[in-house]
């Protein structure tokens, strides 16, 4: 069985971004976050259950706005039925909130010594002064 796809909105390098992802169970807490461990949450899908996972680079992302793939229509228009009621809601999702997590963590780039990788790995050899 696959898994159903969702078009979400998420943050890519700073900037707002749409892909298609996929809900995989949380490999921390197996999908089962808060239940029956009172007051357990778990802290790496903040107690969803499940990540977000874009399938084509297997990375994992942090939606701000997601909707079922099945369920749009060619015309842009989401429409949800619940019991006899019908909804009808555009896609047009909301600005990117300040701070959102991005899809790719990138931090400044490691500083190297360069010097340290041509100094010898030997041990220093004691000192054997010289008779003239």
């Amino acid at each position: 069985m696959t898994s159903p796809l969702y078009l979400i909105a998420h943050s890519v390098r700073g900037e707002a971004a749409f892909d298609v992802a996929l809900q995989m169970e949380c490999p921390h807490c197996q999908g089962n976050s808060n239940k029956g461990r009172d007051p357990y949450v778990c802290f790496d899908c903040e107690d969803l259950g499940y990540w977000w996972i874009i399938p084509t680079s297997g990375h994992r992302a942090f939606p701000y706005w997601s909707v079922g793939i099945n369920d749009m229509s060619e015309s842009g228009v989401v429409t949800y039925s619940i019991g006899t009621d019908k909804s009808v809601v555009y896609l047009n999702p909301p600005p990117m909130p300040p701070g959102w997590p991005d899809h790719y963590r990138v931090g400044p780039a490691p500083t190297i010594n360069i010097m340290s990788l041509f100094k010898a790995q030997r041990p220093a050899q004691p000192h054997i002064p010289r008779r003239l």
